[in-house]
């Protein structure tokens, strides 16, 4: 293990060490137009702690560093169904490289807590699954920030549990846990509730959005999904979970924007009142700058 990645690893433990609390938030990506410096200047004025990044931070990089400020974050590396490519892609070399060297240059001025990483997935990574393991676990072995592994709608429990011990084996402490995604677990047709009441602590992040059958929607809660979102509320709660919770809800129009902060709401009140009325406070003097800013995008 090299001097750079002890020295990250005794930063982010002491970051930690000294939070050990629930932390919500929300994906920050590109979009439409509104570049993700935007986004968190936006989130910060309504007091969100926490963003899961993606690599589109990299081309705003100046001002998402101006306008982030103490909040904590973490990368969601790309992955096939939002990028068209993930870190098992061989063809696509050049970009894992430069990625990596953008990450290993910024995470600690990015506040990066984690990089998280799908297993392989795809068409051609099921035909060449061991090559395309190997090759994604080494381009991961070159980031010096901590890691967490998603699990994938695609490979089930015994599945990613392989896959997940293998990348123990290779990555060793720089594997800090994993990434539940709780739409994804449903999809498999398993218990999401079931399963964080049996987790212990290798859950260090989970993803949380609405899905509808058999399909991944992303959709804010109460728009007609089947995400059992009380349940897993209550029982995230009941076994006193303290990480990261991300909401990766995708708005359909500026409509959603309302049901989208609706949602980050319900999950911080269910474990902070304090929290969750700063927050209807804030909503109340920036919300016309939300909306005019998101209305704008979704009528260019």
């Amino acid at each position: 293990m090299n001097a750079c990645y002890q020295r990250t690893k005794k930063y982010h433990t002491m970051k930690i060490a000294k939070k050990n609390e629930l932390l919500v938030g929300l994906t920050i990506d590109r979009f439409k137009g509104i570049q993700p410096s935007t986004l968190i200047k936006i989130i910060n004025k309504l007091g969100l702690e926490f963003a899961e990044l993606t690599r589109s931070v990299f081309d705003d990089l100046e001002n998402v560093k101006k306008t982030l400020g103490n909040m904590e974050t973490g990368l969601h590396l790309p992955n096939l169904h939002d990028s068209g490519f993930d870190f098992s892609n061989k063809s696509r070399e050049s970009d894992i490289k430069n990625l990596i060297k953008l990450i290993n240059e910024n995470h600690q001025e990015l506040n990066i807590n984690y990089c998280l990483s799908h297993p392989p997935e795809g068409k051609t990574a099921k035909e060449k699954w061991e090559e395309s393991t190997n090759y994604l676990l080494e381009n991961l072995k070159q980031i010096d920030a901590p890691l967490i592994i998603e699990n994938v709608q695609s490979l089930d429990e015994k599945e990613f549990e392989a896959f997940y011990q293998k990348a123990k084996d290779v990555l060793g402490d720089k594997l800090i846990g994993q990434c539940f995604d709780a739409p994804h677990y449903l999809l498999s047709g398993n218990d999401p509730v079931e399963f964080i009441g049996k987790a212990d602590g290798r859950m260090k992040c989970l993803h949380l959005s609405d899905c509808q059958d058999n399909f991944d929607a992303h959709l804010p809660f109460g728009q007609g999904g089947g995400l059992p979102v009380d349940e897993i509320l209550a029982q995230l709660k009941k076994t006193d979970y303290s990480g990261f919770i991300n909401l990766e809800l995708l708005p359909r129009s500026w409509k959603d924007i309302r049901p989208l902060i609706d949602s980050y709401l319900k999950v911080v009140r269910t474990f902070s009142r304090k929290k969750y009325f700063k927050t209807k406070i804030r909503l109340f003097f920036y919300s016309i700058l939300l909306r005019t800013k998101v209305k704008d995008a979704f009528q260019k």
